[in-house]
């Protein structure tokens, strides 16, 4: 799948937790430990994926309406920590314009959905709950791009990050799927009385009704069972119970600078 100079980024467990939640550190570490902490993990990640450390950012996804912001370089240049950007929409954009600016989010099962308009030189992503999936997120990263850059169907290419498997399941039918004729795709109550949610069978149901699944591509890595990632239901005392999966993996993109490239005829092209 072409996808220009964008690099995806995928950490697992790799770096340590990648985020600066209380619940993932030792008891007695301060909110200025935490920090430190998560600032060795993202330096560690930044020396192996070749990004700016400091220049990640996400999206609080309060609005829930498929608003999305523009990481362009008048905004990128008001952070010396993107992490203290205080984001509302649902949607984070950023262009080749911007690189090694890091869009992402630090997740366990839900996956990120991330996508590249090539010509363009343009990437959107959306942290997909199941709750987000519901309202069609996914439909809508790729009308985010539609808006804002007049992307091609045939032009967008698809990415979707590693999350839990088909055997996550809920001992209810989970309340944030409201659009039951959408989850007949997903959910179904099993011999074991659990509800087995299937993610990734829903969104590619989205992205073929959006008509971009020709180029898709979907981590097939189950953060679930994954000993690599970390993951809520297997930590969770009602899941397996299995507290070293306790955790947030780091899941985005960013545009890799371009470099200078040897050729035979003229020394240097870009």
């Amino acid at each position: 799948m072409r996808n220009g100079y964008v690099r995806y980024v995928e950490t697992g467990n790799k770096y340590g937790n990648m985020n600066t939640a209380k619940a993932f550190y030792p008891e007695d570490y301060t909110a200025e430990d935490r920090k430190r902490a998560f600032n060795e993990h993202r330096l560690a990640a930044a020396s192996d994926y070749g990004f700016k450390p400091y220049m990640t950012f996400m999206a609080s996804q309060v609005n829930k309406d498929g608003s999305y912001k523009v990481l362009d370089e008048e905004y990128v240049s008001q952070y010396t920590d993107g992490w203290d950007a205080d984001i509302d929409e649902d949607i984070l954009i950023v262009t080749e314009k911007t690189p090694e600016i890091v869009i992402g989010h630090p997740v366990a099962d839900c996956p990120v959905v991330m996508m590249t308009d090539v010509r363009n030189g343009v990437s959107a992503i959306g942290h997909c709950s199941g709750e987000m999936i519901d309202k069609k997120l996914p439909m809508m990263i790729a009308d985010a791009l539609v808006d804002y850059c007049g992307s091609n169907d045939d032009e967008i290419c698809t990415f979707v990050s590693a999350c839990a498997g088909p055997n996550w399941t809920y001992d209810s039918y989970p309340k944030w799927a409201t659009d039951m004729k959408m989850w007949e795709k997903g959910i179904y109550c099993g011999e074991d009385g659990l509800f087995h949610i299937d993610l990734r069978k829903v969104i590619a149901s989205q992205l073929m009704d959006r008509k971009i699944i020709t180029n898709s591509v979907f981590s097939k890595i189950d953060t679930i069972s994954d000993p690599r990632f970390y993951s809520n239901a297997a930590a969770s005392p009602n899941g397996l119970n299995m507290p070293e999966k306790a955790g947030r993996n780091f899941s985005g993109l960013f545009y890799k600078s371009k470099v200078l490239e040897k050729t035979k005829t003229n020394g240097f092209s870009k």
